[in-house]
């Protein structure tokens, strides 16, 4: 009995280590984790519509948004493409404003929020990544990239993978900012420039 009370006791540690990095969002339990890496800015919603095109997903596919401020990436994923998607964020009001958005699109059933720190996930199962991150954070995401199941797809917005070769870039202008806006698309496995 006494090994059996030990080996449970183990069991929910290990339990418990394993979902640390990650806080379900099914009710109010954001808390502070840290500062974010960085201030949130809003994709124009041509330019996700861009990046997921780029990505071609299909129904069943998983999309990651790391850093997903407010969602628009997976609902649109969900919508047009009947993806499954996982956004996560470490900012508490980000990740608030993401799960308002899933409710009012209407897509819980395939989109879900997690508070975490993007630097600590598993990636493993995804299919497609789309990010709108610094430089620095994307070299700093690179190993757990590299551990991507082959043929899945990454598509950075303005910054790209510095010392991988893309499989396409593009270079588009918005018709909501007037802004350029740089798409590279990279499929796993990552191809380093020679």
């Amino acid at each position: 009995m006494r090994f059996k009370i030990g080996m449970l006791i183990k069991l929910l540690a290990l339990f418990a280590a394993v979902l640390a990095p990650c806080v379900s969002l099914n009710g109010d339990d954001t808390k502070w984790i840290r500062n974010p890496d960085v201030v949130y800015v809003g994709t124009a919603y041509d330019v996700v519509s861009k990046m997921l095109h780029m990505a071609q997903p299909k129904k069943g596919d998983v999309v990651y948004d790391l850093g997903c401020g407010d969602a628009r990436i997976l609902v649109l994923a969900a919508q047009k493409y009947g993806c499954r998607g996982m956004g996560y964020d470490i900012d508490p009001e980000r990740v608030g404003a993401s799960r308002e958005n899933v409710k009012r699109n209407k897509v819980e059933n395939l989109v879900q929020i997690f508070q975490a720190d993007i630097f600590t996930l598993d990636l493993s199962e995804a299919d497609v990544i789309p990010i709108y991150l610094l430089p620095e954070m994307n070299r700093k995401l690179l190993p757990q990239f590299e551990k991507m199941k082959p043929g899945s797809r990454i598509v950075c917005h303005n910054y790209d993978l510095e010392e991988i070769v893309a499989d396409k870039s593009v270079t588009i202008i918005s018709n909501e900012d007037n802004a350029s806006h740089t798409l590279s698309l990279y499929t796993t496995p990552l191809k380093l420039k020679k």
